[in-house]
């Protein structure tokens, strides 16, 4: 919320009388503006967007700002991007599978040559 600053008036020499300050503190306050006047024609009612994080807006801590003031700050990935680290996140899997299944088959192999 932004303040506006207030003009105020020099005091008179010769003593002003408190009624007299306050009307002219009062005159010096920013006004509203006026209503626009009706000519008749219907304007379009401005479309406005729906924030996604609105509901988060009656709770107040500071983490759920923070949290938004975060997620604001996301670049988003393309979907070449997406695709590309999709299929090396789908082979670094199957490799790392197959590593470890045949370091638990060789294993499996001594122990069972060992004991058994």
């Amino acid at each position: 919320m932004a303040r506006t600053q207030r003009r105020r008036t020099a005091p008179a020499a010769g003593g002003e009388q408190p009624a007299d300050s306050a009307r002219r503190i009062r005159e010096n306050l920013p006004r509203p503006a006026a209503a626009p006047v009706s000519t008749g024609i219907a304007r379009p009612e401005l479309r406005r967007r729906r924030n996604p994080f609105g509901f988060l807006a009656r709770l107040q801590p500071r983490a759920v700002a923070d949290v938004i003031a975060e997620l604001r700050k996301v670049t988003w990935p393309s979907f070449n991007e997406t695709r590309y680290l999709t299929i090396v996140v789908a082979i670094v899997a199957v490799m790392m599978g197959l590593f470890l299944g045949g370091v638990d088959l060789l294993f499996g192999w001594i122990i069972e040559r060992l004991f058994f």
